[in-house]
């Protein structure tokens, strides 16, 4: 069994090195598990992880999901998740987010101390005054009815809902 380690999984308590399976992680992973070096570096060491990174265009569909999601991924996450995909092996990680999105590209997640997500969700703007929701790349920060700010909120998912479209015309505009 292939097993992939997010940070979340090092930092509450996993060890590669007193569990089955074939481990990997990506060099990103590694440096953001600070606290856990010694066990990252003695799994290393024994053969019970290996460090490898994702194929390029795994990472843009990583990356291309998690705007569809309106997840915020960091570099590391979509890379640990591209390799997933790549490794077609089981994320191990408790990271909600992450967790959103792999469940779209249908991977396996295995949360280390969590329940884990419950339903798939998106991330929407949706206006303060109106109500009224927008893709998160919408490209303006105030609502085109009525004038009021935008919020990023979490929407649940509905299979053929118009809350999941893309709006590819407009583009987000950077912070």
């Amino acid at each position: 069994m292939i097993k992939i380690l997010d940070a979340s999984s090092f930092i509450h308590g996993y060890n590669p090195t007193v569990e089955e399976g074939e481990h990997y992680t990506t060099y990103g992973i590694i440096e953001e598990v600070k606290t856990k070096k010694d066990v990252v570096e003695l799994a290393i060491e024994y053969g019970k992880l290996k460090v490898r990174e994702p194929q390029t265009k795994t990472v843009e569909k990583v990356k291309k999901m998690s705007i569809v999601t309106g997840d915020t991924l960091s570099k590391n996450d979509i890379d640990i998740l591209a390799l997933a995909v790549d490794l077609n092996g089981i994320l191990y990680t408790d990271d909600y987010g992450l967790q959103n999105v792999a469940e779209r590209l249908n991977v396996n997640v295995k949360c280390i101390v969590s329940e884990g997500i419950k339903e798939r969700f998106v991330w929407k703007l949706v206006c303060k005054g109106c109500k009224k929701m927008y893709n998160i790349d919408y490209f303006d920060d105030v609502c085109e009815i009525c004038g009021s700010p935008l919020e990023r909120k979490m929407i649940k998912y509905k299979k053929g809902s118009k809350n999941v479209k893309i709006n590819k015309s407009k583009k987000h505009k950077n912070k």
